[in-house]
C-alpha cells in the first residue's frame, strides 16, 4: 500500500513540479508582462511537453527515462533506510528525519559534477566516449529530478499513511525540495560560489580541449 501510494506522489509531484516551472519560467524569466489565455491554462499542452523536455534535457529521452527511473528507485530506498537502524521507517524518530529529509538530494545537486567526474575516472571512461555508464551519467536533470521528486513522493506517502512524522518537518522540506529543484531547472542554483550548470561546464570542457 505505502509503494504504491508513493507511486501516486510520484506522479503528482512530478506534474506539479513542472507546472511550478513553466510559471516560474513564464512570469519571472520570459520578461513578458501580457499573457494569452493559453499560455496560462493549456495544461493539457504545458504538461506533457514540460515532462519530456526534463526527460530529453540531455538529448536522450530512452537515456532520460532510464536515468529518472533509476535515480527515484535508488531515492525511495535510501528513504526507507532509518527503519534499518532503529524504528520503522515511518515513525518519529531522528534517523527517520535524517533519511527524509532534503540533506541527501542537495549534497547530490551540490557535488555532482563532481561524483561523475569520479565515477567515470575510476572506471576509467572518457565522458564523450559513447558507453552507457558515460550517457547514463550525462543525463544530469533527469538525475537529479529522480532523486528529489522521489524523496518529496517519499515524504508525503509515509506522512499520509501513516501521520506519526512531523507534519512541520515534511511541509519545509517538501517546499525546499520543489524549490531547489526549480532553480536548478533554470541554472539558478549556486554553491560555494561556484554555478552548478550544465552549459557553462561543457563551455569550460570546450576551453580546455582547445
Amino acid at each position: 500500500m505505502e509503494f504504491f501510494l508513493y507511486l501516486i506522489y510520484l506522479v503528482i509531484t512530478l506534474v506539479v513540479v513542472s507546472l511550478g516551472d513553466y510559471y516560474f519560467r513564464l512570469l519571472y524569466l520570459s520578461g513578458k508582462d501580457t499573457f494569452e489565455k493559453q499560455e496560462l491554462t493549456d495544461w493539457a499542452r504545458i504538461i506533457p511537453s514540460k515532462i519530456v523536455s526534463i526527460f530529453e534535457s540531455a538529448g536522450s529521452l530512452q537515456y532520460g527515462l532510464l536515468a529518472f527511473g533509476l535515480s527515484a528507485f535508488f531515492a525511495y530506498v535510501w528513504t526507507l533506510t532509518g527503519g534499518l537502524i532503529g524504528s520503522p521507517h515511518y515513525t518519529d524518530s531522528f534517523g527517520n528525519y535524517f533519511f527524509l529529509s532534503f540533506i541527501m538530494p542537495v549534497l547530490v545537486l551540490a557535488f555532482y559534477s563532481f561524483i561523475s567526474s569520479e565515477v567515470l575516472r575510476a572506471a576509467r571512461i572518457s565522458r564523450n566516449s559513447g558507453s552507457f555508464l558515460a550517457r547514463l551519467l550525462n543525463q544530469e536533470i533527469p538525475l537529479l529530478s529522480g532523486i528529489f521528486i522521489s524523496v518529496i513522493a517519499s515524504n508525503l506517502a509515509v506522512y499520509g499513511l501513516y501521520h506519526e512524522i512531523s507534519f512541520l518537518f515534511v511541509l519545509p522540506n517538501v517546499l525546499i525540495l520543489l524549490v531547489l529543484l526549480i532553480l536548478r531547472w533554470n541554472g539558478k542554483v549556486k554553491f560555494g560560489g561556484i554555478r552548478v550548470d550544465r552549459e557553462e561546464e561543457d563551455l569550460e570542457d570546450l576551453g580546455e580541449d582547445s
